[in-house]
């Protein structure tokens, strides 16, 4: 790894570490777009579609503008495109995790006077506010940055504990658990080799299993539930029954 910056300079990675930067997100963009596809595909009612539409796009969109970001950090071209990106890169952050949240607060049953209720449009205020502090103070108060990554992904954690149904919430934990280890590696950039790509592998690790659960607990139970009044149906049309006389004929 190449020497430590001084002061709030940029650590600048060696060749090895930004092609470990560019793979660790690279390789996953595709992966991103088919599940994101599968998610959508999957999804029978109007407010599916609308959480996995929100989720799989954020979820390709942070794998592909890191890449494209990495990209062009390791060029060393185009300066201001970089910071451009640089400034969309974190902006991701932000997006992905409201997006992370979205599905679980549109699609879990919460009662109507419960707090939590108001954190559907918050989330996103919350991130919209994290982007604009993000624009104006980039690269300046890193630490604070980080501090609001960290609030604006526990704080809605909160608003399970109003959730009378509890099915995934395991997932969602070790998701949240992983982000946060994953954490540690990125505030040690330039001080142990490869912590940035360690932190996008944190990250990959973290998203799928958010990515499953949502699928496994939020999408697919509701299509076969689906499936199940389909096929009770059909065999309500094809059996006729006599309710006075308890005597049922196949049509």
């Amino acid at each position: 790894m190449n020497e430590r910056p001084l002061g709030k300079a940029a650590y600048q990675p060696t060749s090895v570490e930004h092609w470990a930067n560019m793979v660790t997100h690279g390789v996953f963009v595709l992966p991103a777009v088919y599940g994101a596809i599968v998610l959508y595909e999957s999804s029978k009612s109007d407010m599916q579609r609308l959480a996995s539409g929100i989720y799989g796009l954020a979820l390709v969109g942070l794998f592909t503008v890191s890449t494209i970001f990495h990209v062009f950090f390791y060029k060393g071209h185009f300066r201001c495109l970089k910071e451009v990106l640089h400034r969309s890169d974190r902006a991701m952050i932000y997006i992905f995790i409201a997006s992370s949240y979205t599905p679980w607060l549109l699609l879990k049953p919460l009662p109507m006077e419960s707090w939590a209720v108001h954190l559907r449009w918050g989330i996103w205020v919350l991130a919209v506010l994290g982007i604009i502090y993000q624009q104006v103070f980039h690269e300046r108060f890193k630490m604070i940055e980080t501090l609001f990554y960290i609030f604006i992904g526990v704080f809605p954690s909160l608003s399970v504990v109003e959730m009378e149904d509890a099915e995934g919430f395991s997932e969602l934990r070790l998701g949240g658990i992983v982000y946060i280890l994953g954490v540690i590696f990125f505030k040690l950039d330039g001080r142990i080799p490869l912590a940035h790509a360690i932190w996008h592998l944190f990250v990959v690790l973290a998203s799928f299993i958010h990515y499953f659960a949502v699928l496994n607990h939020l999408i697919l139970p509701l299509k076969e539930e689906n499936n199940r009044d389909n096929t009770l149906n059909l065999a309500a049309k094809l059996v006729h029954c006599d309710v006075e006389g308890e005597e049922c004929t196949l049509i």
